[in-house]
């Protein structure tokens, strides 16, 4: 883990630094994920300390949040509170989408049989009972490591996109229109 605390317009003690160390390794073994990097910025302005903390992990989820209080110490800690709400939020919605992953089934049919023999691929057809629906955002935050493509209904619009993992590592949206 690369960890960084800086200091903007102050002293950075090391009692603090390693204290922030601590509990950034102690919410990595919580939620039992990798942290890649970890960036705390302590900033005085007038008589509040502001601290942003940005962490990226190695599942390929950031998380980022900030606070002001009268103390660093207060604004550190709310500031990790935040960062642990947002990993909390995520891990539930990843459990909710194990759970709401449809039902696969495949078909005997001789000639796709074939035709997977000759590819050595089998087709298998997914059948989605009930598409959910969510926005953009919520979508892509389903995406992971064992979820390459997720479909859903766009809350916006009510209609049928798809989010998916592109081969240059960012996000592909399909918002598809039909034509009248």
């Amino acid at each position: 883990m690369s960890f960084s605390f800086s200091g903007r317009h102050m002293e950075v003690g090391e009692s603090l630094t390693n204290r922030a160390q601590e509990a950034c390794k102690a919410l990595a073994e919580k939620y039992a994920v990798g942290f890649i990097s970890v960036n705390v910025v302590m900033k005085k302005d007038g008589y509040l300390f502001c601290c942003d903390i940005f962490i990226k992990t190695d599942s390929g989820n950031s998380y980022y949040a900030s606070n002001e209080a009268d103390s660093p110490t207060v604004s550190f800690d709310i500031t990790l509170q935040k960062i642990d709400q947002q990993m909390q939020k995520k891990k539930k919605s990843e459990r909710c989408s194990c759970r709401c992953r449809p039902e696969i089934n495949s078909f005997d049919n001789s000639f796709e049989k074939q035709r997977a023999e000759e590819n050595n691929a089998m087709i298998i057809a997914e059948i989605l009972e009930d598409l959910p629906l969510l926005s953009v955002s919520d979508a892509a935050d389903r995406l992971n490591d064992n979820r390459k493509v997720f479909v859903f209904e766009n809350i916006s619009n009510n209609a049928v996109n798809v989010v998916y993992t592109r081969s240059d590592g960012n996000i592909g949206w399909i918002d598809y229109k039909i034509k009248r």
